[in-house]
């Protein structure tokens, strides 16, 4: 029968034949591949339904082979399709080589099946065997001749295995060695014994394990790879040890152990559901997902040193961390373990990569401050790669579904993402890191998934020692000019100006529209948290007050109240902050305030003065970490005595964005004058007229760097939008002390 042939079957079904070889007798049968098939065979579970498939199809497969007997061995559930595999037995023993594999949609429609089976002919079988002691015997004599030191006792087995005469029983014997490592089968065939041939296996083993994390899909059987050990799990890239939940994993201990068989095949249910906490199933997990990414990252062209693994460590709240020598804990919270999440893993694993390829610091000080944008281009680096790895963009799927009052959206974080900066900018390394990631993705996007995680690795290499933004993009650009042409190196830049991290820095310009940020607490810093006033927070902002403004609002809100949260101000210059072995944090600014402003301008004791630009940062006083938002704008007289919005840099940023570009008295008198031609309409004093891309309207003449923007149905007076102009500097030297004591905190933070 030749392949493309359509057959069709008593029972009612039609399959194409993709490929098929004539049944013969010998020990490399080619295989049989089935596919585009739409059987929809009896059954309530994908066994039994592929078992009816096989049945059916056995005349095809089998022939006239009455007397195999196909046995279901495993089932695999893997990108929505079922696979329930076979091996093929006669008289009680194995086939050596031969099965089949049965696939099934999420529909229940089997679509396909691969085969390896044979036709055993009654009649045609060699039966004349030694018996399974001298076997064993021989085996072993040949091992240990041969300088071998074995592990434990060989294991003798039965199969059936396909000569050019024929089919004939055979005696297969196991001898596990420890030196060399690994398990040596020896072939063992007639009687007088004699052996023919012998293969050595790699001490790999087969364990249980979750392909990404169970919000996602089912544990599926695995292969752990690299082991060096025969009783725990050790191996060339990581150790994992279980803390079973003592006190900063006091006793590491490690539980889980194999089978006769050498396998890990724990089932994370009953007293090794990962609810417990002291479970061996995560052993396995984090086996499994180490030698995943390290080969993940060996294939983008680096390899990482090996690391020790700690799961079941206990933990008040969910998190994992690095401690950046080379350890990986994962937490165990309560019923939490987010071992079994690879996203989790990978992500600590990125961090150990970081650590080895690249000399970027992560946290530091400068004249305006904390600053940990390192540290989010860290994490940023982290959630990439392990998203890459699994061709995910949403990391933390499983951590989400446990803490949904938390992480409404369904994950922890997202690397597909349109945050820019600086208005994306929250104030946390983990949330600013999303900027940085964003870019990644959205090159991995262009480039394909190949060449972007290789030739970020190249960027991390090159990464200075003192990171920011601006920096690693231009190290990324750079890069990529010296590796792809010169178009796509243009469509990289494109997309890194677009998340405005080509010059972005960390000073924000208010708006109507509420901006969110954080800020440590005192708690960070433990006992020497009373030495100091407050700590100020990484972001700051800016607003102008324009000489014609009349009012001016700001409103501010924070949480929790343990997080004694106020504003610093300082006008026309920024705050700054330096720090002495003396007189510890020192900090310049004017005025501070607690809460919300609404002032008419200018008042009897104008904290806020026409005609100035205020600098403002969130600071806390308080011992809990806090979160905020603040929000600010400014009413100003128009030049005919109207009031108009001065403030707000978003309101109406759409509408007329154009008009009045030039500002002053003419402002926006030319716009669209080749569209509109002639029909200008005369204005009262202190407007004229512009061109909404539509019809010619009138809009007020602004004071320079001023433009006329659409407020819902007024035009208003509102700042240009003066981008992001500051360049951070390297901290003084008597800023590393707090430093220091931020580093203790900043640190654990990173690890998660």
């Amino acid at each position: 029968m030749k392949a493309g042939t359509v057959v069709l079957l008593a029972a009612g079904l039609t399959l194409k034949v993709v490929a098929v070889a004539p049944a013969r007798t010998n020990s490399a049968s080619p295989a049989q591949v089935l596919s585009q098939l739409h059987l929809q065979p009896p059954g309530r579970t994908p066994v039994a339904r592929a078992s009816s498939a096989l049945e059916q199809l056995r005349p095809r497969l089998l022939g006239a082979d009455r007397v195999s007997e196909l046995r279901p061995t495993r089932l695999v559930r893997v990108s929505g399709q079922t696979v329930v595999q076979f091996e093929q037995w006669l008289d009680g023993h194995p086939v050596l080589g031969a099965g089949a594999a049965v696939v099934e949609d999420a529909g229940g429609t089997i679509t396909m099946i691969t085969s390896t089976l044979r036709q055993m002919e009654p009649g045609s079988r060699q039966t004349r065997l030694a018996t399974l002691e001298r076997a064993r015997q021989l085996a072993s004599r040949a091992f240990v001749s041969g300088g071998g030191r074995s592990r434990g006792p060989a294991r003798a087995g039965t199969a059936w295995m396909m000569f050019g005469t024929g089919p004939a029983l055979v005696r297969l014997v196991t001898v596990p060695g420890l030196e060399p490592l690994g398990d040596f089968t020896y072939l063992v065939v007639d009687d007088p014994p004699r052996i023919l041939w012998v293969f050595r296996r790699g001490p790999n083993a087969l364990g249980y394990a979750y392909p990404q994390n169970p919000a996602v899909g089912t544990y599926e059987q695995v292969e752990l790879p690299y082991l060096t050990s025969v009783e725990h799990l050790v191996g060339d890239n990581v150790t994992v040890y279980n803390c079973a939940g003592s006190d900063q994993c006091g006793t590491k201990q490690q539980l889980a152990t194999p089978d006769q068989d050498g396998n890990y095949l724990i089932e994370p249910t009953g007293a090794n559901d990962p609810v417990n906490i002291d479970d061996s199933f995560v052993e396995v997990q984090a086996y499994y997902g180490i030698n995943f990414i390290h080969d993940f990252f060996a294939g983008v062209g680096f390899s990482p040193s090996p690391i020790e693994v700690q799961v079941n460590y206990p933990m008040q709240q969910p998190n994992a961390m690095y401690d950046g020598q080379g350890h990986i804990l994962m937490g165990q919270s309560g019923s939490i373990d987010l071992a079994v999440e690879n996203d989790v893993i990978y992500h600590e694993y990125g961090h150990h990569v970081f650590g080895e390829v690249s000399s970027a610091g992560m946290f530091e000080m400068d004249q305006y401050g904390p600053v940990t944008h390192g540290l989010a281009i860290n994490e940023a680096t982290a959630d990439y790669y392990s998203c890459s790895a699994l061709d995910d963009p949403e990391l933390g799927e499983y951590f989400a579904q446990q803490l949904p009052a938390y992480f409404p959206d369904g994950y922890l974080r997202n690397v597909h993402n349109d945050l820019t900066c600086p208005w994306g900018l929250y104030g946390e390394a983990h949330d600013d890191g999303q900027i940085w990631s964003g870019f990644l993705w959205d090159a991995r996007a262009l480039l394909g998934q190949p060449v972007a995680d290789n030739l970020y690795m190249k960027v991390l290499a090159a990464f200075p020692g003192t990171v920011t933004f601006p920096a690693v993009t231009q190290v990324y650009l750079d890069t990529a000019a010296a590796n792809l042409d010169g178009d796509t190196v243009n469509q990289l830049r494109a997309l890194a100006e677009q998340r405005g991290i080509t010059d972005c820095e960390r000073f924000i310009e208010l708006r109507r529209q509420p901006h969110k940020g954080f800020v440590f607490g005192k708690e960070i810093l433990g006992q020497y948290g009373s030495n100091l006033a407050f700590i100020p927070a990484e972001l700051h902002y800016f607003m102008e007050i324009p000489e014609n403004a009349y009012h001016l609002s700001l409103t501010f809100t924070s949480r929790p109240p343990e997080a004694d949260l106020v504003i610093l101000v300082r006008e026309d210059q920024r705050i700054e902050h330096s720090f002495s072995w003396t007189q510890g944090l020192q900090s310049t600014y004017d005025f501070m305030i607690s809460g919300s402003q609404d002032l008419d301008l200018p008042s009897d004791d104008p904290l806020f003065r026409p005609g100035h630009t205020y600098y403002l940062e969130v600071a806390n006083q308080g011992q809990a970490t806090g979160e905020y938002t603040l929000a600010g704008f400014v009413l100003v007289e128009s030049s005919d005595g109207g009031g108009s919005d001065g403030g707000g840099g978003d309101a109406g940023a759409d509408a007329g964005a154009d008009a009045g570009a030039d500002a002053g008295a003419d402002a926006g008198a030319d716009a669209g004058a080749d569209q509109a031609g002639d029909g200008q309409p005369v204005c009262d004093d202190g407007y004229g007229p512009a061109w909404d891309g539509s019809k010619w309207v009138c809009v007020p003449i602004c004071k320079e760097g001023y433009e006329p923007q659409l407020d819902g149905d007024t035009w208003v007076c509102v700042p240009r939008d003066s981008g992001c102009g500051c360049a951070a500097t390297r901290p003084a030297a008597g800023a590393s002390l707090l430093l220091l004591l931020l580093g203790l905190m900043l640190l654990r933070r990173q690890r998660g």
